[in-house]
């Protein structure tokens, strides 16, 4: 398992480092970087071949085809949801989707470096690899957003790896089974939507974890190799998303306040050095490309963090203990998240946003409704109740409050919704890993996480992939389109069904360049004033086009194509079919849960044989 893990992520960064290499040497050569990146990939399947018998003694081992079988039900379960989703919408979620397909399409093209990122982001404010790594991908096929949301998916369902990997270290001398977990993945709300939602924390996620597992390996067996392996990890994972800082100071912290003053002397400066020079080359092809074309202001300055906290004058201690408690106590025991701050829409989105608040943006049942209060009961037995120990105790102990604050503290903006989506992902994800170590569950329990994940399922997925399949159609209208001058429409609903307020605003990204283009035409049947203030409106959106996109969307029919649009039907198979590999992965859990019922009843009565 940490064969399996480890390649893929050393293979993600060979790609990652190739495609900077090729970047950076071929600044004006598309159609060159493009072969250049083919030939690396025929390479790269050829050295597949010539390893085969490696791949066959690995594919041998049990754990691990056993973690494929499960990641590949995962990948057919999370590709049959982006079938069906027409709209990115939930909540105040806003536009990251396309922002980082900007990002992609930057690296791809080798757009001008003061080229601008759309809503008034710039490049240094997110770090990179995970947008050329589709870059990569998208390079070799075609720029297409179907495309990239396929490649984004399987990527954010890497994080499925690690989380088998470390679910030993969890589960003490207990034997883990790897079907649990992927039942808690395919039902889990918040781990479907990183998923499938174009966005980079997910695979941060896969890092930071990957990291967690090389560390307590290096602990255990006194290993410098994995110890490096788990920083160059962590570092990998602050080149995706940001959101790995808090895990990565935290792991440095640990590193030298607990295992590095044990180390030999001999070798302990020696094993330090090597770690700082190997991790800062490693995130250098990012910070120091930056700083030398941006700058050192505007690389440091940039992320939304530090433009967040430069912009609030308010009590930092304060924000961080009011966030940390709201993404605690779920927003809805304290006041009504659809009422206050977003706009008014029809009752199927309205109750949508509801669910969307609550799994989404709480840190206990982001991990489900009834696993989320099962994982913690099972971090105070295993952690804080006296008598319980581990040789990772300590780790935990230290690891879960430490990356908890400093997590949300991290986070400029405030929101009494809760902020457990942005930072703390990793630890919903650790605590997944946690409850999947603990079966077979008892009899009571098992009913108890089985009726959670029906719930989890129906009230968090498809109610989700439900109000993110519809769009405009000829039998129904969920959309408004522009307002005579170009505009936003009334934000009122008209039905059920209609989207207002951020949920439009996405909508309205999908369609920019084709609605205001078809706009222009309509304005001739309105007065003159409102044809030339709509007119100039319309205009400048349409420029925008070469601004930011440099022709994107002309060339592309003027609307972002998503992997739903070209199987949108009205007969709802793929949800049928989700529906059915639902039940057929209960009946492979319950007929293990029998299979070890039968096990332990013979183990019983051959202890304790019946008498004659």
């Amino acid at each position: 398992m940490e064969k399996l893990c480890g390649s893929v992520g050393a293979s993600l960064a060979l790609c990652y480092l190739f495609f900077t290499a090729v970047y950076l040497l071929t600044p004006n050569g598309i159609a060159v970087s493009r072969m250049v990146l083919a030939g690396f990939s025929a390479s790269s399947l050829a050295c597949v071949i010539l390893a085969r018998r490696d791949v066959a003694r690995l594919l041998h081992n049990l754990r691990v085809r056993q973690t494929l079988k499960g990641f590949s039900f995962l990948l057919v379960w999370a590709f049959l949801i982006l079938t069906m989703i027409r709209n990115y919408s939930g909540a105040n979620w806003f536009g990251d989707w396309l922002e980082h397909f900007q990002r992609s399409l930057f690296f791809l093209h080798h757009f001008p470096a003061n080229s601008p990122i759309v809503f008034g982001y710039q490049l240094p404010a997110r770090p990179p690899a995970m947008n050329e790594l589709a870059a990569f991908f998208l390079a070799q096929i075609a720029d297409r957003f179907e495309l990239f949301q396929t490649i984004f998916a399987f990527l954010n369902l890497l994080m499925f790896l690690p989380c088998c990997l470390i679910m030993p270290a969890l589960a003490g001398s207990r034997r883990t089974f790897v079907l649990p977990l992927t039942l808690l993945f395919a039902v889990n709300p918040a781990v479907m939507q990183h998923v499938t939602y174009s966005w980079t924390k997910a695979f941060t996620v896969f890092f930071v974890i990957l990291s967690f597992c090389f560390y307590l390996a290096g602990m255990r067996k006194n290993d410098d190799k994995r110890i490096l392996a788990a920083f160059l990890a962590m570092s990998m994972g602050m080149l995706v998303h940001y959101s790995a800082g808090p895990y990565a100071v935290f792991l440095g912290a640990h590193y030298l306040l607990r295992s590095w003053w044990k180390r030999p002397r001999a070798r302990r400066l020696r094993e330090l050095a090597f770690i700082v020079a190997v991790c800062g080359a490693l995130l250098a092809t990012w910070f120091a490309w930056s700083v030398a074309v941006y700058g050192v202001r505007t690389t440091g300055t940039s992320n939304t963090s530090v433009r967040g906290a430069q912009r609030d004058k308010g009590n930092w201690i304060v924000r961080t203990a009011s966030n940390l408690l709201d993404s605690i106590v779920p927003a809805v025991l304290r006041f009504d998240p659809v009422a206050e701050g977003l706009a008014r829409q029809g009752a199927i989105p309205s109750w949508r946003d509801k669910v969307f608040v609550f799994y989404e943006a709480n840190a206990i049942f982001g991990m489900g409704l009834i696993g989320g209060p099962l994982v913690v009961v099972l971090l105070y037995r295993g952690l804080f109740r006296k008598g319980r120990s581990a040789p990772e105790r300590s780790f935990w102990l230290a690891m879960i409050p430490t990356c908890m604050v400093l997590g949300i503290a991290s986070t400029s903006e405030r929101d009494p919704r809760g902020l457990a989506h942005i930072t703390l992902l990793s630890l919903e994800i650790a605590g997944l890993a946690l409850l999947a170590a603990t079966f077979p569950w008892r009899r009571r329990v098992l009913s108890l996480v089985l009726a959670g994940c029906l719930i989890d399922f129906s009230c968090g997925v498809l109610l989700q992939v439900y109000v993110e399949s519809l769009e405009n159609s000829a039998q129904r209208t969920v959309f408004a389109g522009l307002n005579a001058v170009g505009g936003k429409p009334n934000d009122y609903p008209a039905t059920p069904y209609s989207f207002a307020g951020v949920a439009w605003d996405n909508w309205y990204l999908k369609h920019r360049y084709a609605l205001n283009r078809d706009g222009l035409e309509k304005l001739g049947d309105h007065l003159p004033e409102r044809v030339t203030i709509g007119k100039a409106q319309m205009q400048e959106s349409l420029a925008e086009d070469e601004t930011f996109w440099h022709g994107w969307y002309a060339r592309n029919g003027g609307s972002v194509n998503f992997l739903g649009d070209h199987f949108a039907v009205e007969s709802g198979w793929p949800v049928i079919l989700q529906i059915g590999l639902l039940f057929l992965l209960l009946a492979c859990l319950m007929r293990t849960v029998a299979s070890r019922s039968i096990v332990e009843l013979r183990r019983i009565r051959w202890k304790h044989p019946a008498p004659p």
